[in-house]
């Protein structure tokens, strides 16, 4: 169906006709754009209806459309007697030389290649209907006078000689847009390609990126359950320093009762006597309680990160070893410097303390070392906090100090060694405290080194 023209009396009325919406809209907006008038039809019989009842000043029309197509629609426009010199341009999609020929046959006034210039269409609407021809007769006779771009030119060859240029010329453009086409369609087949290749590679990634995913929950759950090992072997450790804890101070408060037994049968026992040993025997108790609450501090888990010093840490660790440490003539030497506070957390912290100080009690151990010595030393580098723990028990062999680290790696007999101490204090500071921990051997033994 045809639609109305637009308003605007003073504007020319072009006809669009086009069995394609979406091109014909395109090209009313571009000449409503330019002030125009504009109306469209769907094919040549209602183009035809509207140039009989109407008065288009000009017709724009496609070649290939459905019922009558427009060389048929241009053959009827120039029968009719008073339409004969209606200007009619042609649009169409074809690349063949005769349509040049069936364009001049049906009397057409131009022929644009779709897809067309903006400037250029333009510029050809202007012309005719301004009466711009670019080609009239010349002055003399036989000569075709063409204007382009700003420049006459006269033109002495007969109509065969010009038509057959202009079909040689057309013939040229036309091989060169089947060229176009053809690296359009390659470019269409290789952007397939592309994206076929890229949903590939995304759905690779994908499945890549969940089996990382998934690699990296199980190494989580692994290092969880090497956590767990790690402290139930540290609970297995603490129930000695336990017993050791407990042992001098239950031996104090047995001979203290006994005294009392014997004070009383011998006639020395007196209230003042009662009230001195019973303070005593209290004392003690109160000493084994406090043990008591500091290991269990010690296993109860640290939810969040704190700011918390070094040393306090530190002097806790040690009691909580004392009674070993005593029991096996390990002396302890300790130097605390200045340091600032470190993020992380305390009880973590502190069993990676015990770690480092219950291998070496082992290696004293093990080499039998007359007079077993770590020295312990707190101080500060580069603004960060470092603690150095270093025994006399004649070091860690080079054949295996890079490995000491690795889980479940250890050089303790069967049954006395985990493998894993070490792995989880390493863990520990550098992921948890974002520091280091390494080992090296002086002259005497090994040395720790904690950074954070």
């Amino acid at each position: 169906m045809a639609t109305d023209y637009t308003a605007g009396a003073d504007r020319h009325h072009i006809l669009i006709v086009d069995d394609s919406p979406t091109q014909a809209k395109l090209l009313e907006q571009m000449l409503a754009e330019q002030g125009y008038r504009v109306r469209t039809a769907r094919n040549g019989s209602d183009a035809l209806e509207v140039i009989r009842s109407g008065s288009p000043d000009l017709v724009i029309s496609d070649i290939l459309m459905p019922e009558m197509d427009g060389f048929e629609l241009c053959r009827r426009v120039r029968q009719l007697h008073d339409k004969a010199q209606l200007p009619i341009i042609l649009l169409t999609h074809l690349n063949d030389p005769a349509d040049v020929l069936h364009s001049l046959e049906v009397g057409a006034d131009y022929f644009v290649s779709k897809p067309y210039s903006r400037k250029l269409l333009l510029s050809r609407i202007r012309s005719v209907l301004e009466g711009e021809r670019l080609c009239r007769q010349g002055d003399v006779e036989g000569e075709v006078s063409v204007g382009y771009r700003g420049r006459q030119y006269h033109v002495h060859a007969d109509c065969a000689h010009t038509l057959e240029l202009l079909l040689a010329t057309y013939e040229m453009a036309a091989e060169k847009n089947q060229e176009l086409l053809g690296a359009q369609a390659l470019l269409s087949n290789l952007n397939r390609e592309l994206e076929q290749r890229v949903l590939e590679r995304t759905a690779a990634l994908t499945q890549e990126t969940a089996e990382r995913l998934q690699a990296l929950e199980e190494l989580r759950k692994k290092d969880e359950v090497l956590m767990q090992q790690s402290r139930q072997a540290a609970m297995g450790e603490m129930i000695g320093n336990i017993a050791h804890q407990w042992r001098q101070p239950l031996n104090a408060v047995g001979l203290l009762v006994q005294d009392l037994t014997l004070s009383y049968e011998y006639g020395n026992f007196s209230r003042d006597y009662l009230e001195s040993s019973t303070g005593k025997i209290m004392q003690m108790v109160r000493h084994m309680s406090q043990t008591i609450d500091d290991f269990r501090n010690f296993f109860t888990p640290d939810k969040e990160k704190t700011e918390f010093h070094l040393e306090k840490v530190l002097r806790r660790t040690l009691a909580l070893i004392d009674g070993s440490l005593n029991d096996k003539g390990i002396t302890i030497e300790l130097q605390a410097g200045a340091v600032p506070a470190v993020v992380g957390h305390p009880n973590e912290f502190s069993q990676v303390l015990l770690n480092i100080m219950n291998n070496a009690m082992d290696a004293f151990g093990e080499r039998k070392v007359r007079a077993p010595r770590l020295k312990v030393v707190l101080s500060s580098h580069e603004e960060r906090a470092v603690v150095t723990i270093a025994d006399n028990a004649g070091g860690i062999s080079e054949e295996v100090i890079d490995r000491i680290f690795e889980p479940y790696f250890t050089t303790k007999e069967q049954g006395k060694g985990t493998g894993i101490g070490l792995f989880m204090a390493k863990n520990i500071v550098e992921k948890s405290m974002n520091g280091s921990l390494t080992v090296r051997n002086t002259g005497e033994g090994a040395e720790f080194r904690i950074e954070v």
